[in-house]
């Protein structure tokens, strides 16, 4: 299973976990109200990230949904500072964000239904090609479809029919589990060869590989990350974040920003984990939220996973989160008071 470092070890996740922190006291003010926004009710976020995002290696992408190229311009020399910059402007668009090693691309409005098609038939092939029998007999096949992809990568809470973030994250995403018949399925769908085929080759190598700077700093790990702006179960505060071809098909990693209840502490004592002071994100009126990270195991098409493991994250040791200045900018953007009693 894909450790801890290697999902949360990067500037992309740090920054998103500091902007969905910002959210989060927006949420503890709207609790406070009683006006939390229901659990497949969309606005689970605040004014950072409001229009939630999916974030993709750009060398899997060959398109856009109108047959373009994508372009972008490259920031060089790209640094940790420019990088985070990009990802924050990120959040204010519609569309996905596809990330390289020297820049960023925003708002690519992809084709889902390319998408779709890759993810269904790569496994639907896989299953034809591990048949052993040669005789086909009376029982045919059952036809793989993308909500049993799908269903396959989300947690049991999130139930269809779902939503077009949802869905293109986690066909995206296939590409990066089976790169090399994703390669094979685009060779045929583009009808790509010689040098465009070797050039996409070269890119889809790149998209599976971690962008790093020169000092070692990981820019962002070669996952799909896909920020909801649903909660999709009570006990959550902000929108559930999705971290999608971490390893094998079905294996994910949710992460979510979730207030100490009796539910929590259940799970976490059958989990024989405990926690501290050092793992609040924020504390607002005697309601205090942890940071969790859920990593489910891989699966077959149409399976969900029951088995998981969950690492609660220190803000300040895991992630480097300043949560005095963090926790100062939203109390100031949302006008919380702080000392209400």
């Amino acid at each position: 299973m894909t450790t801890k470092k290697e999902i949360i070890g990067s500037v992309l996740f740090r920054e998103l976990a500091a902007i969905r922190t910002d959210s989060l006291w927006r949420m503890l003010a709207c609790l406070r109200r009683d006006q939390l926004p229901d659990i497949n009710e969309e606005g689970a976020t605040g004014k950072l990230d409001n229009k939630g995002a999916i974030f993709i290696p750009g060398g899997m992408i060959n398109q856009d949904v109108d047959g373009k190229e994508i372009a972008y311009d490259p920031v060089m020399p790209l640094n940790e500072k420019a990088f985070r910059k990009t990802i924050r402007r990120s959040m204010r668009y519609d569309n996905a964000t596809l990330l390289f090693p020297d820049g960023v691309a925003d708002s690519v409005n992809l084709d889902s239904g390319f998408f779709t098609r890759a993810a269904r038939r790569i496994y639907n092939f896989k299953t034809a090609a591990f048949k052993r029998k040669r005789k086909i007999g009376q029982t045919l096949p059952g036809d793989i479809d993308a909500t049993d992809i799908i269903r396959s990568h989300c947690p049991t809470y999130v139930d269809p029919p779902y939503g077009s973030r949802t869905r293109i994250s986690t066909c995206v995403s296939v590409g990066l589990i089976d790169p090399h018949m994703y390669l094979a399925y685009c060779k045929t769908e583009f009808s790509l060869s010689g040098r465009r085929l070797k050039d996409f080759a070269d890119r889809l190598d790149t998209a599976i590989d971690s962008a790093e700077l020169p000092d070692g700093t990981v820019l962002y790990h070669p996952h799909v990350i896909v920020c909801h702006d649903t909660r999709y179960k009570e006990n959550s505060l902000t929108g559930l974040i999705r971290i999608l071809g971490i390893g094998k098909f079905g294996e994910f990693s949710t992460f979510t920003l979730e207030r100490i209840s009796n539910q929590l502490l259940g799970e976490l004592k059958r989990k024989k984990i405990d926690y501290g002071p050092e793992h609040i994100f924020a504390e607002h009126e005697g309601t205090q939220a942890l940071g969790l990270l859920r990593t489910y195991d891989p699966t077959n098409p149409g399976k969900r996973s029951k088995k998981y493991r969950v690492d609660i994250l220190s803000p300040e040791k895991d992630l480097g989160l300043d949560l005095a200045d963090i926790s100062e900018q939203a109390i100031k953007r949302y006008c919380i008071d702080p000392d209400r009693p």
